[in-house]
Order: C-alpha cells, then sequence, then structure tokens
C-alpha cells in the first residue's frame, strides 16, 4: 500500500511542477506601416471571405511540452489571422464587407519554436481573391529565447501578435497584392 502511496504523490507532483497554465497571447493591433501601404488603394474598397486552415480551428501551439501558447480569446489561428487583416484595412479606411473584392486566406502553416538560438513563429498563407489571383507568403519571425523555459515560452507568447503584424507586412506589401483586387 505504501508503495502506491509513494508513486501517487510522485505523480502528483509531477504533474504539478511540470504542467503550465497556458500562455495567452495579446490582442492584435494595427500596424502604422501596414495601415500606410494599404492607404495607396483608398480608391478601392475590400472585403474578407472565409478564411481556412489545413487544421482548422487549431488555436495552440505547446512550448517545450511545459506551456500551451494560445491566441487571446481562444480562437482559431484562421480567424485570428482574419481579424488581424480586418482591423489593418478598416484602420486604412478601406474595409467594407459587402465590397465586390473579397480576399480569402487559406493558413498552410503556424509553427512556433522556443528552441535556444532558434526561435520563431513561422507562417505559411494561401491569399486569393474571389477574382481567382492568389499568392503564397511565408513568414518566419525570429525572436530572443531563454534557457529557462518560463522565460521563452513568456518570449513565445509575447512575440505572436508582432509575428502576425510581420505576416500581414508580407501580404499587404506583395507585389502581386494589386492583383487580388482587380
Amino acid at each position: 500500500m505504501k508503495k502506491y502511496l509513494n508513486i501517487g504523490i510522485v505523480v502528483a507532483t509531477s504533474a504539478i511542477l511540470f504542467t503550465g497554465c497556458g500562455i495567452k497571447s495579446s490582442e492584435y493591433s494595427a500596424s502604422a506601416q501596414n495601415v500606410q501601404t494599404l492607404k495607396k488603394y483608398e480608391d478601392t474598397k475590400i472585403g474578407l471571405h472565409k478564411f481556412s486552415a489545413k487544421n482548422p480551428g487549431q488555436h495552440s501551439t505547446m512550448c517545450r511540452l511545459a506551456e500551451t501558447i494560445t491566441t487571446p480569446n481562444d480562437e482559431s489561428y484562421e480567424t485570428y489571422i482574419m481579424n488581424a487583416l480586418k482591423e489593418e484595412l478598416m484602420m486604412a479606411g478601406i474595409y467594407d464587407e459587402n465590397a465586390k473584392i473579397k480576399l480569402t486566406g487559406y493558413i498552410e502553416e503556424v509553427v512556433g519554436s522556443s528552441m535556444l538560438g532558434d526561435a520563431y513563429w513561422q507562417f505559411k498563407v494561401k491569399v486569393s481573391s474571389l477574382n481567382g489571383n492568389e499568392f503564397v507568403v511565408n513568414t518566419k519571425k525570429e525572436y530572443s529565447s531563454s534557457y529557462l523555459a518560463t522565460t521563452a515560452c513568456n518570449n513565445m507568447g509575447s512575440t505572436f501578435a508582432p509575428s502576425v503584424k510581420e505576416l500581414i507586412s508580407d501580404i499587404v506589401s506583395h507585389p502581386n497584392f494589386a492583383t487580388l483586387l482587380r
């Protein structure tokens, strides 16, 4: 009986020590640079159609098997990215949900790494228009990590929104972005 009690204590202690309570990434806020880039399309109204993903509904990534990094409201990556683009379009004054031009997105990949010396967020997104034009953006944003898991995972969580900001920048400044608006 004492043997089972000791095993139970070890399991319970391990669960407490090695289980994180999760880290929420921050809310998205528009980038002045992205808004400025979009202002050159001020005579065009743009709407968004549904964004989808290879892994629909995914909203979290494990960090060092210790913490879960999640979107702020547990929304899926495809929803978070679509809402980020929508915010940029709105801030530029060119968003119209009833616009004839509708952009869609397909999230092929969202990868987060917190490894020391190789910490990054990477996104592979196909952006298309109902006019049939499309392009793929592969954005990788590196950030500082740490030997300590708690610091590394906090860094991972705090860099998600800025990494999405860079993804949106890569989309709206892509050489083929204008072809989506024809």
